[in-house]
């Protein structure tokens, strides 16, 4: 396809051929990790009108428009690169996206690409920020964190597990600045990547449990919800998993068994056994508790508080 321009849409970017080689785990992971936080939706299910109808409605359309974003933006940016993207990104790094559109634009494109680069973090930022105090308040209002984080303003707002949020992100930034570390790498990529494999693994956990929750009790739902799209879902998220631990360095960019490549398996299983003893410890000290974990504003516990009256 060529535009007034002439700038040419290369059918090259979408030859499924040139997928393969050590590489490929690494394209696979980057991709699914792309789609992290598709499941904020069902964070909202309490502010919903129909919850089992607009939740899953917001969730194939967030995934429908997502992909397609991300097909013609990567279609478009490899196109413009010319016969050798690869290596332009290597040379030209993160410049490369505004290079290309200023060749089209003008230098004034830069400016305004930057910009908004700048608008986009901080939207993300606070949909992130926004994401984990509502977790945090959900496990406040069921008693497995302290209840001082379940607990929100008049209107509703979860202003304790934000301001809990707003300081640990604080003293991260300040440990960084101390220790002098980098934090285009060390910290937005090397933290956004294992973020996302964190998720990643907790993704494949959960679409587990999916299938041993709807093999105790149909609840309502019909073959394919229940056992259908769980089973093709926990086998192709399997895949990608093992995908990215093999992968791991390649995700990381450094050797082997070096820096986050080591470290980072080794922090998510000692969170992973952290989180499983604690669950262990209040399903035989505080059964209650452990009974109202994932039911919200309907957990005895969060009733017994009198959380569940001020949401």
């Amino acid at each position: 396809i060529m535009l007034t321009s002439g700038f040419t849409f290369s059918a090259a970017a979408m030859n499924i051929s040139d997928l393969s080689g050590p590489s490929l785990g690494v394209l696979i992971v980057l991709g699914a990790t792309s789609f992290a936080g598709v499941e904020q939706s069902v964070v909202y299910i309490e502010e919903s009108k129909d919850p089992r109808r607009t939740i899953p409605t917001a969730t194939y359309v967030t995934i429908a428009v997502i992909g397609a974003a991300y097909a013609l933006a990567s279609w478009v940016q490899i196109s413009a690169a010319g016969p050798q993207p690869i290596e332009r990104a290597t040379a030209e790094g993160a410049d490369l996206f505004f290079n290309q559109a200023a060749v089209l634009l003008g230098d004034t494109a830069l400016t305004v690409g930057k910009v908004l680069l700048g608008t986009g973090l901080v939207a993300a930022l606070l949909a992130f920020h926004n994401a984990i105090a509502r977790y945090t308040f959900a496990l406040g209002r069921e008693g497995v964190l302290p209840r001082m984080f379940g607990r929100t303003t008049i209107k509703g707002a979860p202003r304790n597990a934000s301001l809990a949020q707003t300081t640990l992100a604080l003293g991260v930034l300040i440990l960084y600045a101390i220790a002098g570390w980098d934090p285009l790498v060390q910290l937005f990529y090397w933290g956004s990547t294992t973020g996302g494999l964190g998720i990643l693994l907790l993704y494949t956990l959960t679409s587990i449990a999916v299938i041993g929750f709807f093999a105790r009790n149909t609840h309502g739902e019909n073959l394919w919800q229940r056992r259908i799209a769980p089973l093709i879902a926990t086998a192709v998220l399997l895949v990608v998993a093992y995908l990215a631990i093999d992968n791991l360095a390649g995700l990381y960019g450094v050797t082997p068994g070096t820096g986050p490549a080591r470290i980072v398996p080794l922090a998510l299983l000692a969170i992973f056994a952290a989180g499983t003893t604690w669950g262990l410890i209040l399903r035989r000290t505080k059964p209650a508790i452990y009974e109202g974990i994932g039911r919200g504003a309907r957990s005895a516990t969060a009733s017994a508080s009198g959380l569940s009256a001020i949401l």
